[in-house]
């Protein structure tokens, strides 16, 4: 709670990072310190969820300190503050610690109380709490999808935000299916722009040389390379003693490894290589953090493709019990911890999951030709009845007393309330026309 507390309150005090990656690091953090985190993260360790939440809780704090100090939200949450401050004529700043340092405190003590309360509000309700677990999948994931819809789009009020929702929506599938963390997508989303402002501001200043000649950054990246070495360090020794307790690895061409995941590395190396060739006929300022990254990621995944096919490692040899009590010994593939959940498909063979995700996507698809047609608000509707009724096979009467509840919700609060600009559909370029026609016009 300690530890992952104080990450919440540091990354938090970073604007525009905090609340997009403070959940993932803390837990990423968590999965590789505590014991035996490697065979119980993911499956229901609770430490996992104290990691994730403590930092979750922790990092309101830390936002509010860039906020009343110098005017720059630290959160979602605290745009409103800063809003709620212009409106009352209180200006961030120094005038925060000094002339309204009441004001200052009483936040501070808010966010505080906050967290008690809350935790004690979930204590005596955890009973109620806990049965949303009981929402059959069914039932929960649309609804969960149709406030995604509308929160997509309200990123900048284009239907391109809709597109990008879908395409990571089935790059995110994609990855989980394969194993490959997506935290560190999000990571580079969140701190692609900062990286690459800041970098170009120390290149022009300093040129190349302001990486070994400010005191600063060779001290930040000394401690950066002293987390990898110390990982990577313990990792080794970690496979020296368990060397007795493996199959030898397998040095050689591997033809099982031409699979979905080589695929899946082959189109990421054909994307940042053709990133490499349209970034090269930029001007240096504009190619600096293109060609940086691009080159990186070229010889991360030249690696992994060519350790993929040519090495295997051993398999774990782990000794449990039998159904009839006797001492067995079993092999299974070592998991690796990384940032990210493992999900547990059962019996389900490939074929089957294909089946489920391509029917999953298709109705995603479903949902934004609708919405090109009659307008999202309309077609969230239609998606909520056809998905409810159709794919998770419940009654009428529910599916509709779900359907219609939640459409009126979102009529009221987005489009009554908040008055969202919904985006233009086809149906609203026919009403000039179709006014025209004098028996619709008199209707």
């Amino acid at each position: 709670v300690l530890r992952c507390s104080l990450i919440g309150a540091g990354l938090g005090a970073i604007p525009g990072i905090g609340a997009s990656i403070v959940d993932w690091i803390a837990y990423g953090h968590a999965a590789r310190t505590e014991k035996g985190a490697s065979l119980t993260f993911g499956k229901g360790d609770v430490r996992g969820v104290i990691a994730s939440e403590a930092s979750n809780n922790a990092k309101e704090g830390g936002a509010l300190v860039p906020t009343i100090a110098f005017g720059v939200p630290g959160s979602a949450s605290m745009v409103l503050i800063l809003g709620a401050f212009l409106v009352h004529g209180l200006i961030p700043g120094p005038d925060m610690l000094s002339k309204h340092l009441d004001m200052t405190y009483a936040m501070v003590w808010s966010v505080a109380f906050a967290n008690i309360f809350g935790a004690g509000i979930c204590f005596v309700f955890v009973s109620q709490l806990a049965k949303v677990t009981t929402v059959p999948i069914g039932i929960l994931a649309p609804i969960v999808l149709a406030l995604v819809f509308v929160g997509a789009f309200q990123g900048s009020q284009h239907w391109g935000d809709i597109y990008v929702l879908l395409i990571f929506g089935l790059l995110g599938f994609i990855m989980k299916r394969l194993r490959w963390p997506r935290p560190p997508l999000i990571l580079g989303f969140v701190l692609g722009g900062l990286v690459e402002r800041y970098m170009f501001i120390s290149v022009e200043l300093y040129g190349a040389a302001w990486l070994w000649e400010r005191p600063v950054v060779i001290v930040i990246l000394l401690f950066t390379l002293l987390g990898i070495g110390r990982l990577a360090f313990s990792h080794l020794v970690d496979l020296r003693k368990s060397v007795d307790s493996r199959e030898k690895a397998i040095i050689g061409f591997q033809p099982g490894s031409l699979n979905v995941d080589f695929l899946f590395t082959l189109f990421l190396f054909g994307l940042f290589a053709a990133e490499l060739v349209i970034s090269s006929q930029w001007e240096f300022a504009a190619k600096l953090v293109p060609q940086i990254v691009g080159w990186t990621a070229i010889f991360f995944l030249t690696s992994h493709g060519l350790i993929s096919l040519f090495y295997q490692r051993g398999a774990r040899k782990v000794t449990m019990r039998d159904g009839s009590g006797h001492l067995a010994e079993q092999k299974e593939d070592e998991t690796d911890v990384h940032f990210d959940i493992v999900v547990d498909f059962g019996d389900l063979s490939p074929g089957v999951i294909a089946r489920r995700a391509v029917a999953y996507f298709a109705w995603l698809v479903s949902v934004f030709a609708v919405a090109a047609v009659i307008g999202l608000l309309p077609a969230i509707f239609f998606f909520l009845v056809g998905y409810i009724r159709y794919s998770s096979k419940e009654s009428w009467a529910r599916t509709l007393k779900i359907s219609i509840g939640l459409w009126v919700f979102c009529y009221v609060l987005f489009h009554r309330i908040l008055v969202i600009p919904w985006p233009q559909a086809m149906i609203g370029d026919w009403f000039p026309v179709l006014r025209e026609i004098p028996a619709i016009n008199l209707f």
